[in-house]
């Protein structure tokens, strides 16, 4: 699926909730201000695995399957999709039309942010569908164009 900048600004409009990202952009500017980069993306990695908690996956058969409720909870929370794309021995999840920033808010903290928790709640629903707790899962410090890409395999 290949879209223009006006695309992605009019879906990134669309998810735009009043109050909802201005009040996430100052938690993630008070963590940042307050905490080193890693203390910061472990505590919001805990947030999202909490999320993924909450918002747990029942086991499945397939990468589809698993892609397919994933982005059923996704189109709930108006957060994006995600595609997986396993390999035999990786599996990357490029997670498309994330949320955007509130309007002032430092874009790179922001970004950091949703990436730290989307990666805690992506570590933690492939930990429900049996992946091992020491297998990495990491994001790929991208976020350009709307996507962020996380890797999943031993010795990330």
């Amino acid at each position: 699926m290949l879209h223009t900048a006006p695309e992605w600004d009019y879906y990134r409009r669309r998810q735009y909730r009043s109050g909802w990202q201005d009040m996430l952009d100052i938690i993630f500017s008070g963590i940042a201000d307050n905490a080193g980069d890693e203390d910061r993306r472990q505590f919001l990695n805990l947030m999202g695995a909490n999320l993924a908690r909450r918002f747990a996956q029942p086991p499945v058969a397939t990468v589809g399957e698993f892609e397919d409720k994933l982005n059923a909870l996704w189109a709930d929370f108006d957060w994006g999709f995600v595609r997986l794309h396993p390999t035999e021995d990786s599996l990357t999840l490029t997670h498309h039309a994330f949320p955007a920033a509130a309007a002032g808010a430092r874009e790179t903290e922001w970004i950091t942010g949703l990436a730290a928790i989307l990666e805690g709640a992506y570590a933690e629903w492939l930990r429900q569908q049996g992946g091992a707790a020491h297998v990495a899962l990491r994001w790929q410090q991208d976020g350009a164009e709307g996507a962020m890409t996380f890797g999943y395999r031993n010795g990330l």
